[in-house]
Protein backbone atom coordinates (compact mmCIF):
# COMPACT_ATOMS: atom_id res chain seq x y z
CA UNK A 1 0.00 0.00 0.00
CA UNK A 2 1.40 3.28 -1.17
CA UNK A 3 1.85 6.20 1.76
CA UNK A 4 1.19 9.67 0.60
CA UNK A 5 3.36 12.95 1.04
CA UNK A 6 1.95 16.10 1.85
CA UNK A 7 0.80 17.89 -1.39
CA UNK A 8 3.12 21.09 -2.43
CA UNK A 9 5.77 20.20 -0.30
CA UNK A 10 7.16 17.09 -0.13
CA UNK A 11 9.30 14.82 2.09
CA UNK A 12 10.20 11.53 2.62
CA UNK A 13 11.14 10.89 6.46
CA UNK A 14 12.37 9.20 8.81
CA UNK A 15 12.03 10.53 12.63
CA UNK A 16 14.12 9.36 15.31
CA UNK A 17 12.41 7.04 18.21
CA UNK A 18 14.63 9.66 20.41
CA UNK A 19 11.46 11.75 19.52
CA UNK A 20 9.40 9.47 21.79
CA UNK A 21 10.97 11.00 25.30
CA UNK A 22 10.94 14.69 24.05
CA UNK A 23 8.23 17.07 25.40
CA UNK A 24 6.32 19.79 23.06
CA UNK A 25 6.21 23.54 23.50
CA UNK A 26 2.07 22.76 23.27
CA UNK A 27 0.06 21.85 20.22
CA UNK A 28 -1.33 25.13 18.89
CA UNK A 29 0.72 25.34 15.56
CA UNK A 30 -0.85 26.83 12.78
CA UNK A 31 1.42 27.16 9.83
CA UNK A 32 4.47 28.20 8.48
CA UNK A 33 5.36 30.02 5.01
CA UNK A 34 6.25 27.31 2.34
CA UNK A 35 6.85 29.08 -0.49
CA UNK A 36 9.33 30.76 -0.52
CA UNK A 37 10.28 28.62 2.37
CA UNK A 38 10.38 30.00 5.64
CA UNK A 39 13.53 29.05 7.84
CA UNK A 40 12.36 26.63 10.39
CA UNK A 41 10.19 24.65 8.17
CA UNK A 42 12.83 24.90 5.73
CA UNK A 43 15.11 22.50 8.23
CA UNK A 44 11.97 21.09 9.19
CA UNK A 45 12.11 19.54 5.71
CA UNK A 46 15.55 18.72 5.62
CA UNK A 47 15.31 16.26 8.86
CA UNK A 48 14.37 17.39 12.32
CA UNK A 49 16.63 14.68 13.31
CA UNK A 50 19.59 15.37 10.76
CA UNK A 51 19.14 17.97 8.83
CA UNK A 52 21.37 18.46 5.62
CA UNK A 53 22.86 22.38 5.38
CA UNK A 54 25.30 23.64 8.06
CA UNK A 55 23.40 26.32 9.33
CA UNK A 56 20.16 23.91 9.89
CA UNK A 57 22.43 21.56 11.88
CA UNK A 58 23.60 24.50 14.15
CA UNK A 59 20.30 25.29 14.37
CA UNK A 60 19.26 21.87 15.47
CA UNK A 61 22.93 21.88 18.13
CA UNK A 62 21.27 25.58 19.78
CA UNK A 63 18.10 24.58 20.67
CA UNK A 64 17.26 21.05 19.84
CA UNK A 65 14.80 19.12 17.55
CA UNK A 66 11.05 19.81 19.14
CA UNK A 67 11.60 23.39 17.42
CA UNK A 68 11.84 21.72 14.07
CA UNK A 69 8.98 19.22 15.11
CA UNK A 70 6.91 23.15 16.04
CA UNK A 71 7.66 24.45 13.13
CA UNK A 72 4.14 25.62 12.47
CA UNK A 73 4.22 27.52 15.89
CA UNK A 74 6.49 30.60 15.45
CA UNK A 75 4.14 33.12 17.39
CA UNK A 76 3.36 35.21 20.20
CA UNK A 77 -0.47 34.15 21.42
CA UNK A 78 -1.01 37.91 22.80
CA UNK A 79 0.50 39.87 19.71
CA UNK A 80 -2.04 42.01 19.40
CA UNK A 81 -0.39 44.13 16.27
CA UNK A 82 2.36 45.24 19.05
CA UNK A 83 5.04 43.13 17.13
CA UNK A 84 8.24 45.07 17.85
CA UNK A 85 6.84 45.66 21.62
CA UNK A 86 7.07 41.81 22.46
CA UNK A 87 10.03 41.15 20.22
CA UNK A 88 13.66 42.03 21.08
CA UNK A 89 15.63 42.67 18.33
CA UNK A 90 18.00 39.69 17.80
CA UNK A 91 14.92 37.42 18.13
CA UNK A 92 13.33 38.30 15.25
CA UNK A 93 13.31 34.58 13.48
CA UNK A 94 12.42 32.93 16.36
CA UNK A 95 9.30 35.42 17.64
CA UNK A 96 11.29 36.16 20.98
CA UNK A 97 10.61 32.29 21.99
CA UNK A 98 13.69 30.80 23.40
CA UNK A 99 12.40 27.15 21.46
CA UNK A 100 13.39 28.63 18.51
CA UNK A 101 16.82 30.68 19.68
CA UNK A 102 18.56 28.46 17.23
CA UNK A 103 16.88 30.44 14.12
CA UNK A 104 18.54 33.87 14.93
CA UNK A 105 21.88 32.64 14.54
CA UNK A 106 23.60 35.41 12.26
CA UNK A 107 24.96 33.48 9.46
CA UNK A 108 25.08 34.08 5.84
CA UNK A 109 24.80 30.29 4.64
CA UNK A 110 20.96 30.08 5.92
CA UNK A 111 19.61 28.05 2.38
CA UNK A 112 17.63 30.65 0.67
CA UNK A 113 15.17 30.83 -2.31
CA UNK A 114 15.44 32.70 -5.44
CA UNK A 115 13.03 35.12 -6.08
CA UNK A 116 11.72 36.69 -9.41
CA UNK A 117 8.78 38.26 -10.13
CA UNK A 118 6.48 36.98 -12.88
CA UNK A 119 4.79 38.95 -16.14
CA UNK A 120 2.50 40.82 -13.38
CA UNK A 121 5.19 42.09 -11.60
CA UNK A 122 4.02 39.97 -8.91
CA UNK A 123 5.41 37.67 -6.68
CA UNK A 124 3.11 34.66 -5.91
CA UNK A 125 3.73 33.41 -1.28
CA UNK A 126 1.96 30.24 -0.46
CA UNK A 127 1.54 29.90 2.99
CA UNK A 128 1.02 26.44 5.13
CA UNK A 129 -2.11 26.46 7.53
CA UNK A 130 -2.70 23.46 9.72
CA UNK A 131 -4.94 25.01 11.30
CA UNK A 132 -6.95 27.81 9.42
CA UNK A 133 -7.85 31.06 11.55
CA UNK A 134 -9.22 34.06 10.22
CA UNK A 135 -6.63 36.56 8.47
CA UNK A 136 -6.32 40.58 9.82
CA UNK A 137 -3.35 40.80 7.52
CA UNK A 138 -0.65 38.92 6.43
CA UNK A 139 2.08 41.96 6.05
CA UNK A 140 5.55 41.11 4.14
CA UNK A 141 8.82 43.49 4.96
CA UNK A 142 12.13 43.46 3.42
CA UNK A 143 15.35 44.16 4.96
CA UNK A 144 17.05 47.01 3.96
CA UNK A 145 19.66 47.56 1.07
CA UNK A 146 23.09 46.81 2.43
CA UNK A 147 21.49 43.95 4.95
CA UNK A 148 24.58 41.81 6.83
CA UNK A 149 23.18 38.31 7.42
CA UNK A 150 26.14 37.86 9.56
CA UNK A 151 24.72 40.33 11.65
CA UNK A 152 21.64 39.26 14.29
CA UNK A 153 18.45 40.89 12.79
CA UNK A 154 16.75 43.50 14.67
CA UNK A 155 13.51 45.59 13.33
CA UNK A 156 16.11 48.58 11.97
CA UNK A 157 16.99 46.21 9.20
CA UNK A 158 13.81 46.22 8.16
CA UNK A 159 11.98 48.48 5.63
CA UNK A 160 9.73 51.01 7.71
CA UNK A 161 6.66 49.91 5.91
CA UNK A 162 5.74 46.45 4.23
CA UNK A 163 6.05 45.76 0.46
CA UNK A 164 2.80 44.09 0.55
CA UNK A 165 -0.16 43.87 3.33
CA UNK A 166 -3.01 41.27 2.84
CA UNK A 167 -6.16 41.35 4.54
CA UNK A 168 -8.32 38.65 3.33
CA UNK A 169 -7.70 35.23 1.51
CA UNK A 170 -8.88 32.12 1.13
CA UNK A 171 -7.79 28.55 2.48
CA UNK A 172 -7.00 26.59 -0.77
CA UNK A 173 -5.79 22.51 -0.59
CA UNK A 174 -4.42 23.69 2.90
CA UNK A 175 -2.36 26.60 1.84
CA UNK A 176 -3.32 31.04 1.35
CA UNK A 177 -1.79 32.04 -2.07
CA UNK A 178 -1.31 35.68 -1.51
CA UNK A 179 0.33 37.55 -4.86
CA UNK A 180 2.15 40.48 -4.09
CA UNK A 181 3.87 43.18 -5.81
CA UNK A 182 7.71 42.43 -6.06
CA UNK A 183 10.01 44.09 -4.06
CA UNK A 184 12.35 47.14 -6.28
CA UNK A 185 15.70 47.46 -6.18
CA UNK A 186 16.81 44.88 -4.44
CA UNK A 187 20.20 42.47 -5.41
CA UNK A 188 21.54 39.89 -3.79
CA UNK A 189 20.61 37.56 -0.05
CA UNK A 190 17.74 39.18 1.93
CA UNK A 191 15.45 38.40 4.29
CA UNK A 192 11.85 38.85 4.15
CA UNK A 193 9.62 39.18 6.88
CA UNK A 194 6.20 37.73 7.27
CA UNK A 195 3.75 38.42 9.85
CA UNK A 196 0.22 36.68 10.47
CA UNK A 197 -1.88 38.35 12.54
CA UNK A 198 -5.04 37.42 13.01
CA UNK A 199 -8.62 38.50 13.13
CA UNK A 200 -10.28 35.95 15.60
CA UNK A 201 -7.25 36.39 18.17
CA UNK A 202 -4.30 38.23 19.07
CA UNK A 203 -2.22 35.69 17.84
CA UNK A 204 0.38 36.27 15.69
CA UNK A 205 3.02 34.14 13.23
CA UNK A 206 6.17 34.89 12.22
CA UNK A 207 8.13 33.71 9.15
CA UNK A 208 11.64 34.50 8.62
CA UNK A 209 12.47 34.15 4.66
CA UNK A 210 15.87 33.47 3.43
CA UNK A 211 15.57 35.08 0.00
CA UNK A 212 17.89 35.66 -3.24
CA UNK A 213 17.34 38.72 -5.89
CA UNK A 214 18.46 38.39 -9.07
CA UNK A 215 19.42 41.74 -9.00
CA UNK A 216 17.05 42.51 -12.07
CA UNK A 217 13.33 42.96 -12.34
CA UNK A 218 13.34 40.62 -15.62
CA UNK A 219 10.17 38.24 -15.45
CA UNK A 220 10.58 35.02 -15.18
CA UNK A 221 8.54 31.79 -17.04
CA UNK A 222 8.10 29.57 -13.99
CA UNK A 223 7.13 29.97 -10.38
CA UNK A 224 7.61 27.79 -7.39
CA UNK A 225 5.27 25.52 -6.27
CA UNK A 226 6.90 23.37 -3.70
CA UNK A 227 10.22 21.25 -3.11
CA UNK A 228 10.79 17.72 -3.49
CA UNK A 229 12.82 16.72 -0.23
CA UNK A 230 14.21 13.20 0.82
CA UNK A 231 14.84 12.79 4.58
CA UNK A 232 16.26 9.30 3.66
CA UNK A 233 17.82 6.28 1.60
CA UNK A 234 14.62 4.02 0.05
CA UNK A 235 14.84 0.54 -0.40
CA UNK A 236 15.79 -0.63 -3.38
CA UNK A 237 12.96 -1.44 -5.93
CA UNK A 238 10.80 1.06 -4.30
CA UNK A 239 8.31 2.61 -7.03
CA UNK A 240 7.86 6.68 -6.46
CA UNK A 241 5.17 8.19 -8.28
CA UNK A 242 4.87 11.92 -8.71
CA UNK A 243 1.06 12.76 -9.17
CA UNK A 244 -0.26 15.94 -10.56
CA UNK A 245 -3.72 17.33 -9.75
CA UNK A 246 -5.92 20.12 -10.90
CA UNK A 247 -7.47 23.10 -7.88
CA UNK A 248 -10.34 20.95 -7.53
CA UNK A 249 -7.73 18.08 -6.69
CA UNK A 250 -8.69 15.87 -9.70
CA UNK A 251 -5.80 13.88 -11.39
CA UNK A 252 -3.91 15.18 -14.13
CA UNK A 253 -1.37 13.32 -14.70
CA UNK A 254 1.17 10.61 -12.89
CA UNK A 255 4.56 9.84 -13.43
CA UNK A 256 6.56 6.95 -11.44
CA UNK A 257 9.51 5.20 -11.56
CA UNK A 258 10.70 2.33 -10.12
CA UNK A 259 14.58 2.53 -8.21
CA UNK A 260 17.40 0.55 -9.32
CA UNK A 261 21.10 0.25 -8.15
CA UNK A 262 22.58 3.45 -7.80
CA UNK A 263 18.84 5.18 -8.03
CA UNK A 264 18.26 4.60 -3.83
CA UNK A 265 19.85 7.48 -1.97
CA UNK A 266 18.33 10.33 -0.66
CA UNK A 267 20.74 12.76 -2.79
CA UNK A 268 19.68 10.19 -5.96
CA UNK A 269 16.06 9.19 -5.98
CA UNK A 270 14.22 13.15 -6.48
CA UNK A 271 17.23 13.78 -9.26
CA UNK A 272 15.87 10.43 -10.95
CA UNK A 273 11.89 11.26 -10.59
CA UNK A 274 12.65 14.70 -11.47
CA UNK A 275 14.37 13.56 -15.10
CA UNK A 276 11.26 11.20 -15.40
CA UNK A 277 8.88 14.18 -14.60
CA UNK A 278 10.52 16.91 -16.73
CA UNK A 279 10.45 14.30 -19.94
CA UNK A 280 6.61 13.19 -19.05
CA UNK A 281 4.25 16.61 -17.73
CA UNK A 282 2.25 18.99 -19.79
CA UNK A 283 2.23 20.93 -16.37
CA UNK A 284 5.09 21.79 -14.05
CA UNK A 285 8.64 20.63 -14.01
CA UNK A 286 11.37 19.62 -10.91
CA UNK A 287 15.08 20.57 -10.47
CA UNK A 288 16.88 24.37 -9.95
CA UNK A 289 15.86 26.99 -12.38
CA UNK A 290 19.16 29.11 -13.60
CA UNK A 291 19.03 32.68 -14.41
CA UNK A 292 18.49 32.02 -18.21
CA UNK A 293 14.94 30.67 -17.27
CA UNK A 294 15.80 26.59 -17.62
CA UNK A 295 15.31 23.90 -15.18
CA UNK A 296 17.31 21.28 -14.87
CA UNK A 297 17.18 18.53 -11.79
CA UNK A 298 20.34 18.06 -9.61
CA UNK A 299 21.60 15.37 -7.77
CA UNK A 300 20.51 16.54 -4.07
CA UNK A 301 18.00 15.98 -1.12
CA UNK A 302 17.35 19.51 -0.45
CA UNK A 303 17.24 21.39 -3.61
CA UNK A 304 15.39 20.17 -6.36
CA UNK A 305 12.20 22.72 -6.54
CA UNK A 306 9.01 22.13 -8.30
CA UNK A 307 7.75 24.67 -10.67
CA UNK A 308 4.52 25.58 -12.95
CA UNK A 309 4.36 28.27 -15.88
CA UNK A 310 3.89 32.05 -13.95
CA UNK A 311 1.31 32.34 -16.67
CA UNK A 312 -0.95 29.72 -15.28
CA UNK A 313 -3.97 30.62 -13.51
CA UNK A 314 -5.03 27.22 -12.63
CA UNK A 315 -3.40 26.23 -8.86
CA UNK A 316 -1.96 22.95 -9.67
CA UNK A 317 -0.43 20.84 -7.22
CA UNK A 318 1.29 17.74 -6.23
CA UNK A 319 2.26 14.91 -4.22
CA UNK A 320 4.15 11.89 -4.19
CA UNK A 321 3.70 8.12 -3.33
CA UNK A 322 6.23 5.73 -1.85
CA UNK A 323 5.67 2.46 -2.52
CA UNK A 324 8.38 0.17 -1.11
CA UNK A 325 6.08 -3.58 -0.45
CA UNK A 326 4.62 -2.04 2.43
CA UNK A 327 4.36 -3.84 6.14
CA UNK A 328 1.64 -6.75 5.78
CA UNK A 329 2.48 -8.34 9.16
CA UNK A 330 0.49 -7.95 12.46
CA UNK A 331 -3.42 -8.34 11.06
CA UNK A 332 -3.01 -5.85 7.63
CA UNK A 333 -0.97 -3.82 5.82
CA UNK A 334 0.21 -0.10 7.07
CA UNK A 335 1.90 2.94 5.42
CA UNK A 336 4.87 3.48 7.84
CA UNK A 337 5.58 1.70 11.23
CA UNK A 338 5.99 4.25 13.64
CA UNK A 339 7.64 7.15 13.55
CA UNK A 340 9.30 6.18 10.23
CA UNK A 341 8.06 9.04 7.97
CA UNK A 342 6.43 11.03 10.42
CA UNK A 343 6.90 14.53 8.77
CA UNK A 344 4.11 12.70 5.99
CA UNK A 345 1.46 11.55 7.86
CA UNK A 346 -1.81 13.00 6.78
CA UNK A 347 -5.81 12.19 7.12
CA UNK A 348 -5.86 8.37 6.10
CA UNK A 349 -2.38 7.06 6.45
CA UNK A 350 -1.91 3.75 8.45
CA UNK A 351 1.10 3.10 10.79
CA UNK A 352 1.97 0.71 13.18
CA UNK A 353 2.36 1.70 16.62
CA UNK A 354 4.85 0.53 18.90
CA UNK A 355 2.03 -2.17 20.60
CA UNK A 356 2.28 -3.49 16.90
CA UNK A 357 -1.85 -2.49 16.41
CA UNK A 358 -2.51 -0.53 13.58
CA UNK A 359 -3.81 3.05 13.65
CA UNK A 360 -5.20 5.86 11.24
CA UNK A 361 -5.07 9.09 11.34
CA UNK A 362 -8.10 10.96 11.84
CA UNK A 363 -9.45 13.43 9.22
CA UNK A 364 -9.21 16.98 9.02
CA UNK A 365 -8.86 19.18 11.14
CA UNK A 366 -7.21 16.38 13.46
CA UNK A 367 -4.88 14.73 10.91
CA UNK A 368 -2.24 18.01 11.62
CA UNK A 369 -1.77 16.57 15.19
CA UNK A 370 -0.18 13.50 13.18
CA UNK A 371 2.90 14.28 12.57
CA UNK A 372 3.20 16.22 15.82
CA UNK A 373 4.94 15.79 18.84
CA UNK A 374 5.25 11.89 19.69
CA UNK A 375 5.40 12.66 23.76
CA UNK A 376 1.52 14.04 22.87
CA UNK A 377 0.56 11.84 19.46
CA UNK A 378 2.33 8.64 19.20
CA UNK A 379 -0.26 6.25 18.26
CA UNK A 380 -1.70 4.09 21.01
CA UNK A 381 1.09 5.83 23.60
CA UNK A 382 1.08 9.18 23.47
CA UNK A 383 -1.07 11.36 26.15
CA UNK A 384 -3.42 12.95 23.86
CA UNK A 385 -3.58 10.07 20.72
CA UNK A 386 -6.60 9.82 20.50
CA UNK A 387 -6.68 13.46 19.30
CA UNK A 388 -4.82 12.69 16.35
CA UNK A 389 -5.50 8.39 15.47
CA UNK A 390 -8.36 6.03 15.04
CA UNK A 391 -6.89 2.01 16.73
CA UNK A 392 -8.17 -0.08 13.54
CA UNK A 393 -9.13 -3.68 14.25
Amino acid sequence: MPHHSPRLLLTAGLASPLLLALGSTGAQAHGAMAVPVDRVYNCFLEGPENPKSAACKAALASGGPQALYDWNGVNQANANDQHQALIPDGKLCAAGKDIYKGFNLARDDWPATHIAPNANGQYDFLYKATAPHATKSFKFYVTKTGYNPSLALKWSDLESQPFCTITSNTLINGHYKMSCPFPQGKSGRHLIYGIWQRADSTEAFYSCLDVNFGGASTPVAWKEIGQVRAQQDLALNSRVTFRVFDPAFKDLESHSITLGSGQTGANQWPFYLAQKVNAASQYLKVGVLDGKGSIAPVQSAMDNRVYERSTVTADYSFEIDISSGGDSGGGGTVDYVYPTGISSYKAGTIVRGSDGQRYQCKPYPYSGWCSQSPTHYAPGSGSHWQDAWTRLN
